[in-house]
């Protein structure tokens, strides 16, 4: 977990990281890697290659197919979709068929349907940072009941891209990263 803040804090402070998909939400590939280094098996280059091929692949579904973007549909599409990523990669390095990494992607976003891209301040602090810690282990989640689901999902990894592009569009403006409207109008800052 401290990776993740550590990552967020330097993002939010204006130093250089790498997009997973976006910066606010660049803790959460990177610290379910870190979860699977140290509690399941220690990462090695192939393992690292499956991890970033996958993940890239399921950012690059959204990106053609929606939107990475807080502005343009909230932090569905930046925490979401890096949710999603991650959930997609861990899966993979557990041994998932390729239906069950899209099954572990599509968990990983579903429970991110509809989230606002709030900033206080317009800074990507609050609520950014704890979002991304959450995220993660939601990912760790979704890729575990991914490899023990028995049956058939009822929604695809393609109808849960086009319903967070839906309901990111359907959003109210305030609530895509113009911290005019959420948490952002709730909490005052002082300087």
């Amino acid at each position: 977990q401290m990776g993740i803040r550590a990552r967020n804090e330097e993002n939010a402070a204006g130093g250089p990281v790498v997009t997973a998909p976006t910066n606010g939400a660049c803790g959460i590939v990177p610290a379910v890697l870190a979860y699977y280094d140290k509690f399941i098996r220690e990462v090695n280059a192939n393992s690292l290659a499956r991890y970033m091929l996958v993940a890239s692949a399921i950012g690059s579904l959204y990106k053609m197919n929606a939107s990475i973007s807080g502005a343009e549909v909230g932090c569905q599409g930046e925490v979401g979709v890096a949710c999603s990523m991650a959930a997609a990669g861990l899966a993979e390095l557990l041994g998932a068929s390729p239906a069950q990494v899209c099954i572990a992607a599509e968990i990983g976003m579903e429970h991110n349907l509809g989230l606002t891209c709030d900033p206080v301040g317009g800074q990507v602090q609050v609520p950014c940072i704890e979002r991304n810690a959450i995220a993660s282990v939601k990912a760790v989640n979704a890729a575990r009941m991914a490899l023990r689901r028995t049956s058939e999902p009822r929604v695809c990894l393609d109808k849960v891209i086009e319903t967070m592009y839906e309901t990111g569009k359907d959003m109210n403006a305030k609530y895509r990263e113009t911290s005019r409207g959420g948490l952002a109008m709730k909490i005052v800052t002082c300087d």
